[in-house]
């Protein structure tokens, strides 16, 4: 066996053995309990858990899905968990080898992956990660670029920090609240300090594009579930008129027409976003991240 095929064999333990600690990160970081005590116990029944009941994906399979203990059903989010942090990880070492670029990018992946999970389970970011993130790729721009490298991380990160900053506060112009929550500002501004001020505009315009792709299929479905039909209406057109735009201006009557007919859009979905009690985020990092992914893979 040679060395490149001996350390991908450690890459997917690693990740698995991980992937099983991140699973209480994410959990525990919603109740707010200590990620070190108590030791790990069943959610439901309390009992204290034996240490072949956190072998990884394994252990979900012996146990058939159930506790040892009160034979709840256990969340198939552990065992996902666990691969997704193992694939990452695999992917992670194919795409860049045996080299220090390779601990950053696992260091990036792993806070991106425990982010993304608490933003989808209970819209909660803990800023905290995007901080270690911001800070280690300004560490890891220093080394691999000098001087010039970090003064591009720095710039980066005060440009997406800002960029969803205003976007953001853009929301109580017409919805009287933040467009978004504030976490995802902290992780745009790492983002930035990752992929420096040259390509953050392009990450955060590919998390655009996930966010129509993923999360405008979300917010239809809330506002239907809402009775909110006429904002459901509206949204469907907003983005048929995105859509069609390119193919439809030929030019600049139509282009105004169009843009006046998409702000028009725009304003009343809002304007009908406003009416809604209880108005909650829509979780905005996994398209974040999924536009970081793609810069960092494809």
């Amino acid at each position: 066996m040679d060395l490149f095929h001996y350390v991908l064999i450690w890459v997917c333990l690693v990740g698995l053995c991980l992937g099983s600690f991140y699973n209480v990160v994410i959990l525990r970081s919603l109740s707010n309990e200590s990620i070190v005590f108590p030791p790990s116990k069943c959610p439901k029944c309390g009992n204290k858990l034996y240490f072949w009941h956190n072998i990884p994906v394994l252990s979900y399979i012996l146990l058939r899905g159930k506790c040892y203990f009160c034979k709840e059903k256990i969340s198939i989010q552990y065992p996902l968990i666990e691969i997704t942090t193992m694939v990452l990880f695999v992917l992670v070492y194919l795409k860049f080898g045996i080299s220090w670029t390779t601990l950053f990018m696992l260091f990036y992946v792993s806070g991106f992956l425990i982010m993304t999970v608490t933003d989808l389970k209970e819209q909660i970011v803990d800023c905290n990660i995007a901080i270690a993130i911001c800070t280690v790729a300004l560490l890891y721009a220093f080394l691999s670029g000098g001087v010039e490298g970090l003064v591009s991380s720095v710039l980066g990160t005060l440009a997406g920090a800002v960029v969803m900053e205003i976007v953001a506060r853009l929301g109580y112009l017409f919805a009287g609240t933040r467009a978004m929550g504030e976490a995802d500002t902290y992780v745009a501004g790492a983002l930035g300090a990752i992929f420096g001020i040259h390509m953050i505009g392009w990450v955060l315009f590919a998390a655009l594009i996930a966010s129509m792709i993923f999360i405008f299929p979300m917010f239809v479905y809330r506002q239907y579930k809402s009775n909110n039909k006429l904002t459901c209406v509206l949204s469907i057109l907003f983005i048929l008129s995105i859509v069609v735009f390119k193919a439809l201006w030929q030019n600049f009557w139509m282009l105004a027409i169009l843009v006046i007919i998409g702000g028009w859009l725009a304003v009343s979905v809002l304007k009908g976003i406003n009416k809604e009690e209880n108005r909650t985020y829509l979780p905005y990092v996994p398209a974040l991240v999924a536009g970081a992914l793609y810069f960092i893979f494809v």
